[in-house]
């Protein structure tokens, strides 16, 4: 009996702590613990800009669709495995590629270590930089560095940000390539620690050199540095794919995007099939998106401050198959998702990152395989049009559902809101969470009790018990 009460209370005080305190959890102890309120980093001041009940009045916005460009880009540049895209401030179109390496399942030990080191680096220039007009390379760079790329951005300054999984490590470039003007991450060493990554996946800065690292397919956290690459904070918890998972939690946090005219940085939690933002500035949670729609797979997301703030989602091949496999585009000064968006409308094989640009009229989408760049531009019919219809202006609804106006096949797209730096919020949910803990404790005990007197004493376990213990491992 004594076995079954613990084995239900270490379930129940666990899931409580995920839910409820994982966040908070993550940041104290590497802040707080320390002594450290960097720059008011828990003032409860702080509120994100821009994100105030809009008042939709009796506006109404249409989409004016993508269409892709089909020459576009040279089709003489040979490519590998693509696995990221962004736009340098030139407005060229930046894109990271494998080379001749596939990640397969003998990429990687059980411990994360790579285990093909052996091959060297990829001998191909894994950086490639395309005129957005011509499609024709302007410059390409960073050959016998990387041994598997993941994630790129370039910064305001035209710096380059990217993440190589099988170094465990993350580099910042200056325009060009060269020597590494930052290197953080211990070169083929997984961890979990303040200097270590494991399969770090991407990287988003803000303006003033901060940057934010999403650390990546083994941690399951993001993390925030200064400008010269000092751990700032951190915060995320690892949750299980096809389960509803609480906020701070994510499945393989794959992609990054700031909002920061919002004071957002947005997360593509990509087995969670969800989009969660946070206040760029502390961490805490602000909003998420999800929908039928997007499916249970969320790749990668970015941002645009046209039209009041736009993101950009692509989505992944389910794993029971089914489901368009799509770019979708999210109105944030209208909380909708407002089109879909593919090559003529025929769906992508497996794309893995976007990129927008601050105008909104062009999209970028590079996949896995094929090893191909698209190119979209706004204004054709190959993207699904929805006409939004106006919502309810209300600060009071924790869960608001907004319904496309003319009804072409889009489900209700969820988005949850928390209040931010919520200390009432936060006292509630631990109050509910130890009530829930104490019932489930009280329910378990007297249940077992009573089975015990009615059978005379103890017992081995029956058959209803093993069933639930069954469910219980």
């Amino acid at each position: 009996m004594a076995h079954y009460v613990l084995l239900v209370l270490a379930f129940t005080l666990s899931s409580s702590e995920f839910s409820s305190t994982g966040f908070e959890h993550d940041i104290k102890r590497h802040v707080w613990s320390r002594g450290e309120d960097t720059v008011g980093t828990f003032n409860s001041a702080i509120k994100p800009a821009g994100m105030e009940p809009p008042d939709y009045g009796n506006q109404t916005w249409t989409s004016e669709g993508f269409s892709v460009i089909a020459s576009w880009p040279d089709s003489t540049k040979k490519l590998g495995q693509l696995s990221a895209v962004s736009l340098d401030v030139d407005g060229n179109i930046v894109i990271f590629h494998r080379g001749d390496r596939v990640w397969d399942g003998n990429t990687f030990l059980t411990n994360n270590v790579y285990n093909q080191r052996a091959m060297g680096p990829i001998s191909q220039p894994t950086v490639v930089v395309f005129n957005a007009s011509s499609g024709l390379v302007v410059e390409e760079w960073g050959r016998s560095i990387f041994y598997l790329p993941h994630g790129l951005t370039v910064d305001a300054d035209n710096n380059v940000w990217v993440t190589d999984v099988a170094l465990h490590q993350v580099f910042k470039f200056s325009q060009g390539g060269g020597k590494p003007l930052l290197t953080l991450g211990v070169a083929f060493m997984p961890g979990n620690d303040d200097d270590h990554f494991c399969k770090p996946s991407a990287v988003a800065v803000m303006s003033n050199g901060d940057f934010f690292v999403s650390d990546g397919y083994c941690n399951t956290r993001i993390i925030k540095f200064d400008k010269n690459g000092k751990f700032l904070i951190q915060w995320g918890r690892n949750s299980f794919q096809g389960i509803r998972s609480p906020v701070y939690e994510f499945s393989v946090p794959h992609a990054l995007t700031l909002a920061e005219d919002k004071e957002m940085l947005c997360v593509a939690d990509r087995e969670n099939g969800r989009v969660q933002c946070f206040n760029c500035h502390n961490g805490s949670f602000i909003v998420q998106f999800r929908s039928r729609e997007m499916g249970s797979r969320i790749f990668s997301v970015a941002y645009s401050p046209a039209q009041g703030g736009l993101l950009t989602v692509v989505n992944g091949p389910e794993f029971g198959g089914g489901g368009l496999v799509s770019g979708f585009v999210i109105s944030l000064a209208r909380k909708q998702l407002i089109e879909a968006f593919s090559p003529n409308g025929q769906g992508f094989h497996n794309p893995h990152d976007v990129a927008i640009s601050t105008d909104g009229n062009q999209i970028y989408v590079v996949e896995l395989d094929p090893y191909k760049v698209w190119k979209f531009v706004k204004g054709s019919v190959n993207s699904t049009r929805i006409e939004p219809r106006p919502i309810a202006n209300t600060s009071t609804s924790a869960i608001k559902s907004v319904i496309p106006q003319n009804g072409l096949n889009f489900s209700r797209v969820q988005i949850v809101e928390l209040p931010v730096n919520s200390s009432s919020a936060s006292t509630i949910a631990a109050m509910v969470g130890i009530i829930s803990i104490a019932a489930v404790i009280a329910v378990v005990i007297f249940a077992a009790v009573m089975k015990i007197r009615k059978r005379g004493g103890s017992h081995a376990f029956g058959t209803d018990d093993l069933e639930y213990s069954k469910l219980m491992e």
